[in-house]
């Protein structure tokens, strides 16, 4: 072919794409306001442009992720697209779009005629869809499934999905050609070729979740970096900050990993699964489980009636398949008196909700060294006793696969648990909410003493023996190392979750006076004095201090604020009653003595606090205060300091961001103490 006429060529298909490009761009901007709901005002979002959260409420309708409740404004967003998102990227989706269009046009007239042949109908199908910053778009897909099909209902929500796909359809998803009408969507500017799918506009927990990382303010893509790890197998939180890492990491160099990991994920069905987000990893999670059904005896000293974790914990592993007993004493329900229905002296068997129970003989726990003493001693004798004899077997007669110590206080049960491993050879599992000897310190007893230097050694024996010790705090990685010489690989990080607490409740409305919560057991080394005595100095600002809970040191601090008009004493509250508490609650107040190795602890309470969606405030020092701080959840001073509590409350009080601060405490909560990863990493950890 000579010069003139490859220039003659070159230069009509320039021209053609040239007029093309002009015709469909005038098309573009007339179709692009009718796709974006600019002329039905009724259809747009009232939430555009805002950050939000998911908030449960039985009385509204369930939404597309199948959970009844809706999503409520805590501030408009501050997200700022950087030149590359702003400029570039927008020049590279119009130049891709439009040569797809052109390129696949004869594609899109092949699909088009295999839809019609297979299921008569349109061709195309639009839904609503949420786009860059909650602006509601239509998406145009080719149509998979039957016409007979609910619309606006994602697919892992319908019931036996697979009967709802045409065959032509089962191809098209599988390899996602039902998206390629979706370039047009980039063409006209509410798409990209790169970011978060677009989910559906009544997705509220995926919008929600995706908010906590700015993927609701970048446009979403066509493919993405969810897409390339595991499509539709995900879980909505791990999908989400999945997004939340593009964004974070946006750029040239993303998007190019992201379109050429797309070419390998589309080229097969592996992660397409009909029926549910998750379902894979579901389908694998439950196999596993049914061939690692454990046999698992629980050492504990509080078990129900009294509101201890570990009942719950016990109850799911039952739920989960699991066959578990407890060998725990006699219940002291409320404090100091014996529970009605057991009797002295005797051992008692009983099934709680699938947990095979057995209770030995125990001395009632009372106040005094010698009473508390005997109380323990009771503990390690019934115990030991009890699991060396014939009695202490699985139902069907053979030996336990695990030992599980809960929370040894009094350490020495934890001889019960080594005494089965040594005469039934199987592992041991510890779970450390505090640490033994060094809560007798901070109880009073002095590490001088011969109380101390005993239960030192008898500690020292039991971490050793242990062969997996599960902490509450990182700090207590160092202790046990210091002190018993114990493995690191040996230890690992395991925080609480929130007790029986998982929804998120409203924020609390101003009714003029700020009201501030603490929740839970109220002893010496608690520290609420400290709370009393801020109460005291700020008796005249409009502040009231509500106080839940029951203990050694209620009565004393009773006395102590009973000429303060600003503190309420309610007692002790099942968990049950606890959410109508906190609704009443600005924020929380966690606070602890001013002790060494009490600061090492992360009190239970502060989970439930962040489940609830409620900020704190803090007079404690160590790792509470380091999550605090992380999570940016509210303030944190020193422990025993009522003036920098003061100041703090005064701080919260005149900050605006308050209901920021209680989204924070609420994701920081979802990221590390939600009762399912706790469960699913308590579970692989007793498969030793």
């Amino acid at each position: 072919m000579d010069k003139k006429k490859l220039t003659k060529i070159i230069g009509i298909t320039a021209g053609a794409a040239g007029v093309a490009f002009g015709g469909l761009n005038v098309i573009a901007k007339v179709k692009k306001n009718n796709s974006v709901y600019e002329n039905v005002p009724e259809e747009k979002n009232p939430l555009e442009g805002h950050k939000v959260i998911f908030v449960k409420d039985d009385s509204d309708m369930e939404n597309a992720d199948g959970v009844c409740g809706h999503l409520e404004s805590v501030g408009l967003s501050d997200y700022k697209p950087g030149i590359y998102e702003k400029y570039f990227k927008r020049a590279i989706d119009v130049v891709l779009s439009f040569g797809g269009l052109v390129v696949l046009s004869p594609v899109y007239l092949g699909i088009s005629l295999a839809i019609i042949i297979d299921d008569p109908g349109p061709v195309l199908f639009t839904q609503k869809r949420m786009g860059q910053n909650k602006k509601y778009f239509k998406l145009h897909k080719f149509r998979s499934m039957k016409m007979c099909t609910p619309h606006d209902v994602p697919t892992h929500m319908l019931d036996n999905p697979e009967q709802y796909i045409t065959r032509v359809g089962k191809f098209l998803r599988a390899h996602s050609l039902d998206e390629l009408p979706q370039i047009w969507d980039i063409f006209i500017g509410n798409m990209s070729v790169i970011g978060p799918r677009p989910g559906l506009w009544n997705q509220d927990i995926l919008t929600a979740e995706r908010d906590k990382y700015n993927a609701n303010d970048v446009k979403p893509g066509l493919t993405g970096w969810a897409q390339i790890n595991g499509r539709d197998e995900l879980e909505i939180p791990v999908k989400a900050k999945l997004d939340g890492e593009y964004v974070e990491k946006l750029g040239l160099l993303m998007d190019i990993k992201c379109f050429l990991g797309s070419i390998g994920v589309f080229a097969h069905d592996d992660s397409v699964v009909e029926g549910g987000t998750g379902e894979i990893a579901k389908n694998e999670m439950k196999k596993d489980s049914e061939n690692l059904k454990k046999k698992i005896l629980v050492i504990c000293q509080y078990y129900k009636p009294e509101p201890f974790r570990i009942s719950d914990i016990c109850e799911e592993m039952v739920r989960r398949g699991h066959e578990v007993h407890v060998v725990t004493g006699y219940p002291n329900y409320p404090e100091g008196v014996l529970y009605e229905g057991y009797g002295k002296g005797k051992h008692i068997d009983e099934v709680i909700n699938g947990v095979q129970v057995h209770r030995c003989f125990t001395i009632p726990r009372e106040q005094g060294a010698i009473k508390r003493f005997l109380n323990y001693y009771s503990y390690v004798a019934s115990s030991v006793k009890y699991v060396l004899s014939d009695k202490c077997k699985p139902t069907d007669g053979t030996k336990f696969d695990v030992v599980f110590c809960n929370q040894l206080s009094p350490v020495m049960m934890g001889e019960a648990a080594i005494a089965y491993k040594k005469k039934h050879k199987v592992p041991t599992v510890m779970y450390c909410l505090d640490l033994w000897p060094e809560s007798l310190v901070a109880g009073g007893i002095k590490r001088t003493s011969p109380i101390y230097r005993a239960f030192y050694f008898i500690s020292k024996h039991i971490y050793r023996n242990m062969d997996r010790i599960l902490i509450t705090s990182r700090l207590f990685s160092n202790y046990l190392n210091e002190q018993f010489g114990i493995d690191e690989k040996k230890i690992k990080y395991l925080p609480q979750y929130a007790e029986g607490i998982f929804e998120e409740l409203p924020v609390k409305e101003n009714t003029g006076t700020f009201d501030f919560m603490f929740a839970g057991n109220i002893g010496e080394i608690q520290g609420v004095d400290t709370i009393i005595k801020a109460a005291r100095i700020l008796e005249n600002e409009p502040v009231c201090f509500h106080i839940v809970g029951g203990g050694t040191d209620a009565l004393r601090l009773q006395d102590m604020s009973r000429d303060l008009k600003n503190v309420i004493f309610y007692g002790r509250r099942d968990v049950t009653e606890m959410p109508e508490f906190y609704k009443m609650a600005d924020a929380m107040l966690v606070t602890l003595k001013a002790d060494e190795i009490l600061s090492l602890t992360l009190p239970g309470k502060v989970q439930s606090y962040m489940a609830v969606g409620k900020p704190i405030i803090g007079a404690i020092n160590g790792e509470t205060k380091t999550i605090i701080e992380d999570a940016k959840c509210g303030y944190c001073g020193k422990a025993e300091d009522a003036e920098e509590l003061a100041e703090n409350i005064r701080k919260f009080m005149a900050n605006t961001s308050r209901k920021e601060m209680g989204y924070n405490a609420r994701k920081y909560y979802e990221e590390h103490f939600e009762e399912r990863k706790f469960m699913d990493t308590l579970e692989r950890e007793i498969r030793l």
